[in-house]
């Protein structure tokens, strides 16, 4: 059975597990914060005057860092910072970037889609020097990396109310899926750790349920079967892969939590 997390904040979406805590956005007089909710209290770790969070946080590996992409008037840039929000750095102001970040399992980069002459693909955005280069040619949004670190997946472009996932190698070759097409509102794609397995959103576009993709054998199968008072769009998978964790699209959302059934 779903239960409620309680937050301080009137409101929480993109909830993203550490390994001891929880990060979510929260929104407060036209600006977007990062959050950090762990031993019952919580903390806001960023903030910036009429700034918006595009996508959600996303952690290193090794759960010391944060990157997450902002609107500020008009521009994107690309962030990160240490787990308790100090030392920020701007790592990318230069490209149209969209969706939600990546860390690459080494931590050494950031995958995250750019528009390229109206096409939103794959960059590879480095830590400390170099340029963005190219990782995915064609559209992509959404990347999320293997436990193993092996592939990574994106989800493809719309096409009426549906679109593909797709998976490249860690050099940007096409690595084979299962066939696997969602339906458009939510392209939050996550793997359960240490399983070459998905948790993803399916059904209507008004409403879904989450469901498990084995990427190895094909197989599917339903987790959940959430009422219409439940519209989610954000989650993510409890490091011990018990545990989804996602907000509920209301007039203001909530953050909740359910519990996955053993394997």
């Amino acid at each position: 059975m779903p239960r409620r997390i309680t937050l301080p904040t009137v409101s929480g979406r993109s909830p993203r597990f550490g390994s001891s805590s929880l990060l979510y956005v929260s929104s407060k007089g036209g600006s977007d914060g990062i959050w950090k909710l762990a031993n019952g209290t919580a903390a806001e770790l960023w903030s910036a005057p009429g700034a918006r969070v595009v996508g959600g946080p996303a952690l290193s590996r090794d759960g010391r860092r944060i990157a997450v992409l902002i609107e500020e008037r008009g521009r994107t840039r690309l962030l990160a910072m240490d787990e308790d929000g100090t030392d920020v750095r701007v790592l990318d102001e230069s490209l149209d970037l969209r969706g939600a970040p990546a860390w690459a399992p080494d931590g050494q980069s950031i995958v995250v889609a750019a528009n390229r002459e109206g096409v939103p693909q794959l960059m590879r955005v480095p830590i400390h020097a170099g340029a963005p280069a190219p990782l995915v040619p064609e559209y992509a949004l959404d990347p999320t990396w293997s436990p193993d670190g092996r592939i990574l997946v994106y989800s493809g472009p719309d096409v009426g109310t549906t679109f593909v996932v797709k998976a490249v190698s860690g050099d940007g070759r096409p690595h084979p899926l299962p066939s696997l097409t969602l339906t458009r509102g939510a392209r939050r794609l996550a793997f359960v750790p240490g399983r070459l397995a998905l948790v993803v959103l399916r059904g209507e576009v008004a409403h879904k349920d989450f469901w498990l993709v084995d990427l190895e054998t094909g197989s599917e199968r339903r987790l959940t079967d959430l009422g219409p008072e439940f519209v989610q769009d954000d989650f993510d998978v409890s490091p011990d892969g018990r545990e989804i964790v996602f907000d509920r699209v209301q007039e203001n959302s909530d953050v909740v939590l359910i519990d996955l059934p053993p394997r």
